[in-house]
């Protein structure tokens, strides 16, 4: 191969060259934008949309409703009617069915008493989480008024709970006294 014939061809592949690199440096038309930039939107809302609807509660939804379920067990006032149904609409599995079979003995104890107690729920933390639960750890006090029997009197106590996601709605599933 001559010199001549190199130098041509060296030339032929440049111009080639040149003229891919300004194919590519060609203006994008416009329905091709407009196209990518409907889609770079509805991709982003749909990912908004996937983490908007399937947001797992956090620590500090488990703990808030652990103290809500908590002081509605221990404040007692035989004058609140359907008091332990609502125990019951907030509560799942196990304590369910513990707290569903002793509801009525519990219900009418109360109201042959005249038992009156103000619980508190003074300090609540995450200890662990599984899936859609928690466990929390709640202190507590109750304040019990002063009757015939006995003064005044407060008591706090730990207990040890479980919090489960049933469809959005966050309720005890597990109570534990811890001495």
């Amino acid at each position: 191969m001559r010199a001549d014939d190199h130098d041509r061809e060296l030339l032929a592949a440049e111009r080639q060259a040149r003229a891919e690199l300004t194919e590519l440096r060609a203006p994008t038309p416009r329905w091709l934008r407009v196209a990518l930039g409907v889609a770079a939107v509805a991709a982003t809302a749909g990912v908004i949309a996937m983490l908007w609807s399937g947001r797992a509660p956090s620590d500090d939804d488990f703990q808030r409703a652990a103290a809500a379920r908590v002081n509605a067990l221990l404040t007692i006032n035989p004058d609140q009617p359907g008091r332990t149904q609502r125990i019951l609409a907030g509560a799942t599995g196990e304590f369910h069915d513990e707290f569903a079979q002793s509801a009525d003995a519990f219900s009418k104890f109360v109201k042959q008493a005249g038992a009156v107690s103000d619980g508190r729920v003074q300090g609540t933390g995450v200890t662990a989480r599984t899936g859609d639960q928690a466990e929390v750890l709640v202190l507590a006090s109750i304040d019990l008024p002063a009757s015939r029997q006995a003064p005044a009197r407060s008591a706090d106590f730990r207990l040890r709970v479980v919090v489960a996601d049933e469809d959005g709605v966050l309720k005890l599933a597990k109570v534990q006294y811890l001495p």
